[in-house]
């Protein structure tokens, strides 16, 4: 058995460390998210999802976003040809207080191993109070890893994905606050994460049961938090 599958096998559920981060930290400012997401020239550092906490849902920014929405993503369709994957819905907005764009995806703790399956997950790291690490197993298939390859990979992902029209709240409320685009509660954001996951559902290969728990999934969510 190799050490990756050993390290799968042996580590806690991610939702076992949950009860550890129900401190007073709600959310991170524009400043403190670009801080954390620039520090990856290490390459121990390539492959950490970090999971930041605002409010009730949990967002994965930048790199993380593109590690959760790219990389993850496309290694569970090779692993599961079968299924239908579908990543989490990534909402780019521009921030005054960062001087330029910023990209996330977000979703709730019931969604974790949705998104951050454990067979593509290693040893998961509870770091501070509002923050989660959660390192990923890397493709082995694309040639040499490199910071440069990288880091180009995860920035044309991010020129492609369209700019929301809906303004920073951070900038509104001091201008430290993360907007919830990926959230639904008081940012009309979250409602573009919601239709872009709504919008993605290939209905023409969706079986009538699974529409309808997909339905109902989306009903709870907006009936919960509205």
């Amino acid at each position: 058995m190799s050490t990756t599958q050993t390290q799968q096998q042996n580590q806690p559920p991610l939702k076992a460390l949950l009860p550890k981060q129900q401190g007073e930290r709600k959310g991170f400012t524009n400043q403190e998210i670009q801080t954390i997401e620039a520090d990856r020239k290490e390459p121990e550092k390539w492959n950490v999802v970090h999971l930041l906490r605002d409010g009730n849902y949990w967002h994965a920014n930048e790199w993380s976003a593109w590690l959760v929405a790219v990389v993850i993503t496309s290694q569970m369709k090779h692993l599961h040809p079968d299924m239908e994957i579908i990543p989490p819905t990534a909402v780019k907005k521009y921030a005054k207080n960062i001087g330029g764009e910023y990209i996330f995806v977000g979703f709730q703790e019931k969604s974790f191993d949705k998104y951050l399956p454990k067979e593509l997950t290693l040893d998961w790291c509870d770091v501070e109070d509002g923050r989660i690490d959660v390192p990923i197993q890397m493709p082995d298939d694309h040639g040499e890893l490199t910071y440069e390859r990288l880091q180009a990979a995860y920035e044309k992902w991010k020129s492609e994905q369209p700019l929301s029209k809906e303004k920073d709240k951070k900038e509104s409320t001091n201008g430290d606050r993360q907007g919830r685009g990926g959230a639904i509660g008081d940012t009309p954001g979250h409602i573009l994460a919601i239709v872009g996951r709504i919008m993605s559902l290939p209905l023409h290969r969706t079986s009538p049961i699974d529409a309808h728990k997909f339905l109902e999934e989306v009903q709870r969510e907006l009936l919960a938090h509205l």
